[in-house]
Protein backbone atom coordinates (compact mmCIF):
# COMPACT_ATOMS: atom_id res chain seq x y z
CA UNK A 1 0.00 0.00 0.00
CA UNK A 2 1.22 3.30 -0.76
CA UNK A 3 1.72 5.81 2.17
CA UNK A 4 1.39 9.19 0.25
CA UNK A 5 -0.38 9.84 -2.56
CA UNK A 6 -1.89 13.18 -4.66
CA UNK A 7 -4.93 14.22 -5.24
CA UNK A 8 -7.33 13.05 -8.18
CA UNK A 9 -5.74 15.40 -11.18
CA UNK A 10 -8.09 17.89 -12.65
CA UNK A 11 -10.46 18.08 -8.73
CA UNK A 12 -9.16 21.43 -7.50
CA UNK A 13 -11.42 23.41 -8.96
CA UNK A 14 -14.85 21.27 -7.69
CA UNK A 15 -13.08 21.40 -4.36
CA UNK A 16 -12.08 24.68 -3.83
CA UNK A 17 -15.89 25.65 -5.27
CA UNK A 18 -17.19 22.77 -2.57
CA UNK A 19 -15.75 24.22 0.40
CA UNK A 20 -16.91 27.88 -0.53
CA UNK A 21 -20.35 26.00 -0.94
CA UNK A 22 -20.05 24.12 2.84
CA UNK A 23 -18.51 26.74 4.71
CA UNK A 24 -20.78 29.66 3.91
CA UNK A 25 -23.77 28.12 4.43
CA UNK A 26 -22.02 26.36 7.81
CA UNK A 27 -21.07 29.45 9.57
CA UNK A 28 -24.16 31.29 9.15
CA UNK A 29 -25.95 28.59 10.68
CA UNK A 30 -23.48 29.02 13.25
CA UNK A 31 -23.76 32.69 13.62
CA UNK A 32 -27.20 32.20 13.97
CA UNK A 33 -27.85 28.98 16.01
CA UNK A 34 -24.70 28.11 17.31
CA UNK A 35 -21.62 25.25 17.12
CA UNK A 36 -24.05 22.24 17.44
CA UNK A 37 -26.46 23.33 15.15
CA UNK A 38 -23.61 23.97 12.77
CA UNK A 39 -21.79 20.86 13.33
CA UNK A 40 -25.32 18.97 13.29
CA UNK A 41 -26.00 21.00 9.62
CA UNK A 42 -22.80 19.92 7.98
CA UNK A 43 -23.16 16.40 8.99
CA UNK A 44 -26.32 16.02 7.08
CA UNK A 45 -25.15 18.32 3.94
CA UNK A 46 -22.51 15.67 4.15
CA UNK A 47 -25.66 12.95 3.86
CA UNK A 48 -27.48 15.29 0.81
CA UNK A 49 -24.61 15.01 -0.79
CA UNK A 50 -23.71 11.16 -0.35
CA UNK A 51 -27.16 10.15 -1.52
CA UNK A 52 -28.23 12.50 -4.27
CA UNK A 53 -25.83 11.58 -7.11
CA UNK A 54 -27.22 7.52 -6.84
CA UNK A 55 -30.77 8.22 -6.08
CA UNK A 56 -33.82 9.77 -7.68
CA UNK A 57 -35.12 12.87 -5.80
CA UNK A 58 -38.08 11.23 -4.01
CA UNK A 59 -35.86 8.24 -2.99
CA UNK A 60 -33.19 10.66 -1.67
CA UNK A 61 -35.88 12.64 0.43
CA UNK A 62 -36.83 9.56 1.90
CA UNK A 63 -33.39 8.20 2.76
CA UNK A 64 -32.53 12.36 4.32
CA UNK A 65 -35.52 11.63 6.21
CA UNK A 66 -34.61 8.49 7.80
CA UNK A 67 -31.42 10.10 8.87
CA UNK A 68 -33.46 13.23 10.64
CA UNK A 69 -35.69 10.65 12.19
CA UNK A 70 -32.89 9.01 13.41
CA UNK A 71 -30.83 11.93 14.72
CA UNK A 72 -33.98 13.08 16.65
CA UNK A 73 -34.09 10.29 18.49
CA UNK A 74 -30.53 9.95 19.00
CA UNK A 75 -31.01 13.62 20.30
CA UNK A 76 -33.65 12.31 22.51
CA UNK A 77 -32.24 9.15 23.89
CA UNK A 78 -28.99 11.44 24.49
CA UNK A 79 -26.54 9.27 26.82
CA UNK A 80 -29.07 6.81 27.42
CA UNK A 81 -26.89 3.07 26.70
CA UNK A 82 -30.41 0.97 25.98
CA UNK A 83 -31.88 3.47 24.15
CA UNK A 84 -28.45 4.46 21.53
CA UNK A 85 -27.28 0.74 21.34
CA UNK A 86 -31.09 0.27 19.59
CA UNK A 87 -30.61 3.05 17.28
CA UNK A 88 -26.95 1.96 16.39
CA UNK A 89 -28.85 -1.38 15.72
CA UNK A 90 -31.55 -0.14 13.52
CA UNK A 91 -29.39 2.35 11.70
CA UNK A 92 -26.96 -0.54 11.16
CA UNK A 93 -30.08 -2.56 9.71
CA UNK A 94 -31.01 0.57 7.00
CA UNK A 95 -27.50 0.66 6.04
CA UNK A 96 -27.45 -2.79 5.17
CA UNK A 97 -31.26 -2.50 2.95
CA UNK A 98 -29.31 0.60 1.36
CA UNK A 99 -26.39 -0.91 0.25
CA UNK A 100 -28.02 -3.12 -1.64
CA UNK A 101 -28.44 -0.04 -3.98
CA UNK A 102 -24.88 1.26 -3.18
CA UNK A 103 -21.97 1.03 -0.88
CA UNK A 104 -22.12 3.34 1.44
CA UNK A 105 -25.41 4.75 0.67
CA UNK A 106 -26.38 5.61 4.36
CA UNK A 107 -22.87 5.44 5.79
CA UNK A 108 -23.75 8.77 7.62
CA UNK A 109 -26.76 7.60 9.49
CA UNK A 110 -25.03 5.28 12.65
CA UNK A 111 -22.54 7.99 12.82
CA UNK A 112 -25.37 10.51 13.47
CA UNK A 113 -26.96 8.32 16.01
CA UNK A 114 -23.60 8.62 17.99
CA UNK A 115 -22.72 12.36 17.45
CA UNK A 116 -26.74 13.31 18.02
CA UNK A 117 -26.79 10.81 20.96
CA UNK A 118 -23.94 10.84 23.42
CA UNK A 119 -21.39 12.59 20.90
CA UNK A 120 -20.77 16.54 21.12
CA UNK A 121 -24.00 17.64 19.17
CA UNK A 122 -26.42 19.10 21.32
CA UNK A 123 -29.91 19.77 20.02
CA UNK A 124 -33.34 18.88 20.97
CA UNK A 125 -35.18 16.44 19.22
CA UNK A 126 -36.96 18.68 16.91
CA UNK A 127 -34.38 20.74 16.38
CA UNK A 128 -31.78 18.17 15.15
CA UNK A 129 -34.72 16.98 13.11
CA UNK A 130 -35.10 20.43 11.48
CA UNK A 131 -31.07 21.04 10.65
CA UNK A 132 -30.54 17.97 9.57
CA UNK A 133 -33.50 18.35 6.69
CA UNK A 134 -32.45 21.69 6.16
CA UNK A 135 -28.53 20.33 5.83
CA UNK A 136 -29.79 17.29 3.43
CA UNK A 137 -31.57 20.08 1.07
CA UNK A 138 -28.29 21.87 1.29
CA UNK A 139 -26.08 19.27 0.29
CA UNK A 140 -28.41 18.05 -2.34
CA UNK A 141 -29.02 21.53 -3.88
CA UNK A 142 -25.12 21.60 -4.00
CA UNK A 143 -24.74 18.43 -5.47
CA UNK A 144 -26.96 19.82 -8.38
CA UNK A 145 -25.38 22.64 -8.77
CA UNK A 146 -21.85 21.36 -9.17
CA UNK A 147 -23.13 18.31 -10.95
CA UNK A 148 -21.45 15.91 -9.18
CA UNK A 149 -22.18 12.15 -10.16
CA UNK A 150 -20.78 9.12 -9.08
CA UNK A 151 -21.20 5.06 -10.24
CA UNK A 152 -23.82 3.03 -8.21
CA UNK A 153 -21.74 0.41 -6.21
CA UNK A 154 -24.23 -2.50 -5.00
CA UNK A 155 -23.81 -4.99 -2.51
CA UNK A 156 -25.15 -8.66 -3.15
CA UNK A 157 -27.95 -9.17 -0.79
CA UNK A 158 -26.18 -11.83 1.48
CA UNK A 159 -23.10 -9.72 1.69
CA UNK A 160 -25.14 -6.32 2.99
CA UNK A 161 -27.32 -8.23 5.34
CA UNK A 162 -24.10 -10.50 7.12
CA UNK A 163 -22.13 -6.87 6.90
CA UNK A 164 -25.02 -4.90 8.59
CA UNK A 165 -25.85 -7.36 11.23
CA UNK A 166 -22.21 -8.03 12.21
CA UNK A 167 -21.48 -3.99 12.71
CA UNK A 168 -25.17 -3.36 13.68
CA UNK A 169 -24.70 -6.05 17.20
CA UNK A 170 -20.81 -5.02 17.31
CA UNK A 171 -21.18 -1.54 17.43
CA UNK A 172 -24.63 -1.93 19.39
CA UNK A 173 -22.30 -3.73 22.42
CA UNK A 174 -19.63 -0.95 22.20
CA UNK A 175 -21.92 1.98 22.43
CA UNK A 176 -23.44 0.47 25.47
CA UNK A 177 -20.49 -0.60 26.93
CA UNK A 178 -19.00 2.86 26.50
CA UNK A 179 -22.41 4.16 28.05
CA UNK A 180 -22.79 2.02 30.85
CA UNK A 181 -19.21 2.51 32.00
CA UNK A 182 -18.81 6.01 31.23
CA UNK A 183 -15.71 6.10 29.23
CA UNK A 184 -14.64 9.45 27.37
CA UNK A 185 -14.84 9.05 24.12
CA UNK A 186 -15.62 5.77 23.69
CA UNK A 187 -17.31 6.32 20.89
CA UNK A 188 -14.76 6.63 18.40
CA UNK A 189 -14.06 2.84 18.47
CA UNK A 190 -17.66 2.53 17.07
CA UNK A 191 -16.94 5.42 14.83
CA UNK A 192 -13.75 3.30 13.55
CA UNK A 193 -15.74 0.50 12.91
CA UNK A 194 -18.45 2.04 11.15
CA UNK A 195 -16.02 4.09 9.00
CA UNK A 196 -13.16 0.97 8.34
CA UNK A 197 -15.54 -1.97 7.74
CA UNK A 198 -16.57 -1.43 4.53
CA UNK A 199 -19.42 -3.30 3.45
CA UNK A 200 -17.69 -4.48 -0.10
CA UNK A 201 -15.26 -7.37 1.05
CA UNK A 202 -12.26 -5.44 -1.89
CA UNK A 203 -12.28 -2.46 0.02
CA UNK A 204 -11.71 -3.61 3.60
CA UNK A 205 -7.70 -4.22 3.53
CA UNK A 206 -7.08 -1.02 2.06
CA UNK A 207 -9.61 0.93 4.64
CA UNK A 208 -8.48 -0.83 7.83
CA UNK A 209 -4.70 0.16 7.15
CA UNK A 210 -5.47 3.66 6.03
CA UNK A 211 -8.16 4.17 9.02
CA UNK A 212 -4.82 2.80 11.30
CA UNK A 213 -2.00 4.63 9.57
CA UNK A 214 -3.68 7.72 8.56
CA UNK A 215 -4.67 8.20 12.39
CA UNK A 216 -1.59 7.44 13.93
CA UNK A 217 0.12 9.99 11.51
CA UNK A 218 -2.34 12.65 12.02
CA UNK A 219 -2.52 12.49 15.62
CA UNK A 220 1.37 13.27 15.53
CA UNK A 221 0.99 16.33 13.15
CA UNK A 222 -2.11 17.17 15.71
CA UNK A 223 0.52 17.24 18.76
CA UNK A 224 3.02 19.14 17.03
CA UNK A 225 0.32 22.00 16.26
CA UNK A 226 -0.83 22.37 19.63
CA UNK A 227 2.45 22.12 21.46
CA UNK A 228 4.68 24.02 19.53
CA UNK A 229 2.49 26.41 17.08
CA UNK A 230 0.71 29.36 18.41
CA UNK A 231 -3.28 29.15 18.30
CA UNK A 232 -3.65 30.83 15.41
CA UNK A 233 -0.70 29.18 13.78
CA UNK A 234 -2.67 25.42 15.01
CA UNK A 235 -5.63 26.83 13.64
CA UNK A 236 -4.02 27.17 10.34
CA UNK A 237 -3.19 23.43 10.36
CA UNK A 238 -6.39 22.73 10.86
CA UNK A 239 -8.13 24.79 7.90
CA UNK A 240 -5.41 23.29 5.65
CA UNK A 241 -6.30 19.60 6.52
CA UNK A 242 -10.29 20.42 6.00
CA UNK A 243 -8.91 21.90 2.61
CA UNK A 244 -6.98 18.16 2.08
CA UNK A 245 -9.66 16.34 3.25
CA UNK A 246 -12.31 17.65 0.76
CA UNK A 247 -9.63 17.39 -1.85
CA UNK A 248 -9.07 13.91 -1.24
CA UNK A 249 -12.58 12.83 -0.91
CA UNK A 250 -12.94 13.63 -4.59
CA UNK A 251 -11.41 10.18 -5.25
CA UNK A 252 -8.33 9.96 -2.90
CA UNK A 253 -6.59 7.22 -0.83
CA UNK A 254 -8.48 6.58 2.16
CA UNK A 255 -5.39 7.16 4.03
CA UNK A 256 -4.83 10.77 3.52
CA UNK A 257 -8.34 11.40 4.10
CA UNK A 258 -7.85 9.99 7.89
CA UNK A 259 -4.62 11.40 7.88
CA UNK A 260 -6.30 14.53 6.80
CA UNK A 261 -9.54 14.31 9.13
CA UNK A 262 -7.72 13.55 12.57
CA UNK A 263 -5.94 16.19 12.50
CA UNK A 264 -8.18 18.84 12.08
CA UNK A 265 -10.72 17.11 14.61
CA UNK A 266 -8.25 17.24 17.29
CA UNK A 267 -6.99 20.80 16.58
CA UNK A 268 -10.37 21.94 16.53
CA UNK A 269 -10.96 20.38 20.10
CA UNK A 270 -8.10 21.65 22.14
CA UNK A 271 -7.33 24.75 20.29
CA UNK A 272 -5.44 26.99 22.95
CA UNK A 273 -5.12 23.48 25.28
CA UNK A 274 -1.71 21.77 25.45
CA UNK A 275 -3.30 19.31 28.35
CA UNK A 276 -6.56 18.91 26.49
CA UNK A 277 -4.86 17.90 23.32
CA UNK A 278 -1.92 15.83 24.62
CA UNK A 279 -5.64 13.67 26.43
CA UNK A 280 -7.90 13.91 23.05
CA UNK A 281 -4.41 12.44 21.15
CA UNK A 282 -4.17 9.74 23.04
CA UNK A 283 -7.48 8.46 23.25
CA UNK A 284 -8.16 8.86 19.70
CA UNK A 285 -5.21 6.80 19.00
CA UNK A 286 -6.24 4.02 21.51
CA UNK A 287 -9.92 3.96 20.37
CA UNK A 288 -8.90 3.73 16.87
CA UNK A 289 -6.28 1.02 17.36
CA UNK A 290 -9.13 -0.35 19.26
CA UNK A 291 -11.82 -0.04 16.58
CA UNK A 292 -9.49 -1.61 14.23
CA UNK A 293 -8.55 -4.57 16.28
CA UNK A 294 -12.38 -5.13 16.67
CA UNK A 295 -13.13 -4.53 12.65
CA UNK A 296 -10.33 -7.01 11.75
CA UNK A 297 -11.77 -9.82 13.91
CA UNK A 298 -15.38 -9.11 12.49
CA UNK A 299 -14.04 -8.97 8.61
CA UNK A 300 -11.94 -12.29 9.49
CA UNK A 301 -15.66 -13.54 10.42
CA UNK A 302 -17.21 -12.17 7.43
CA UNK A 303 -14.78 -13.64 5.09
CA UNK A 304 -14.84 -17.20 6.62
CA UNK A 305 -18.63 -16.82 5.89
CA UNK A 306 -18.15 -15.72 2.42
CA UNK A 307 -15.65 -18.66 1.88
CA UNK A 308 -18.40 -21.23 3.40
CA UNK A 309 -20.60 -19.97 0.89
CA UNK A 310 -18.65 -20.06 -1.87
CA UNK A 311 -17.40 -23.52 -1.05
CA UNK A 312 -20.56 -25.00 -0.28
CA UNK A 313 -22.40 -26.57 -3.59
CA UNK A 314 -25.60 -25.25 -4.88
Amino acid sequence: MVIFSRPQPGTLPTTLKLLVAILIPSALVSILAGVSASMGFGLAMGLGMAVTPVSRPRQAVVLVTLGAALGGLASLAGSTPWAIALLMFVSAILFAAANQRSAGLLSLTPVMVILFGPGPIDLSWWSAILWILAGGLVGAFITRLLKFQAPTLPVEKRVAWEHGIAVGLLCAAIMFWTLANNVPHGYWIAVTVLMALRPLPNQRRETLNGRLIGTALGAVIALLAVVFLPVWGAGIVAVACLFFLVWYSMGGAYLMQALALTPMLLIFASLGDVDRGFELTIERVIFTVMGIIVAVLIALLLRHWESRREATPG
